[in-house]
């Protein structure tokens, strides 16, 4: 049984061997267009297009607070409300993550632990 999974390998291997070599005499070679050095950005001027901050912020249950940005949840455990206008309401003892982004490519995570009462 192993020689007959063994002999049927090699054919399979021997088959895409010799195929690819076919193709690849015949491929015509062609050069990519050329883009002038002006119109590439270099690394310095990717980095600078956008930020990413982190912050850390203690609330106390049943207190409020505004997030400024489009808001996405990334992680919550019961700790907060998040509403769609950017108010969040801290309702228990836990943490939550929060991404907040605007339109130059920023980002800001907000971490908010809600402390124990």
């Amino acid at each position: 049984m192993k020689k007959k999974i063994l002999a049927g390998l090699l054919t399979v291997s021997a088959c895409f061997t010799l195929g690819s070599t076919s193709f690849a005499a015949s491929a015509p070679t062609t050069t990519p267009d050329s883009t002038p050095v002006a119109n590439v950005a270099t690394s310095q001027e990717i980095s600078t297009k956008g930020t990413f901050d982190q912050i850390i912020v203690h609330m106390d249950s049943g207190t409020w607070r505004y997030i400024p940005g489009f808001l996405e949840l990334i992680f919550n455990d019961g700790a907060i409300e998040l509403y769609e206008d950017g108010w969040v309401r801290a309702v228990q003892y836990g943490a939550s993550t929060i991404f907040s982004y605007d339109q130059y490519g920023n980002i800001v995570a907000y971490t908010i632990l809600v402390d124990r009462n």
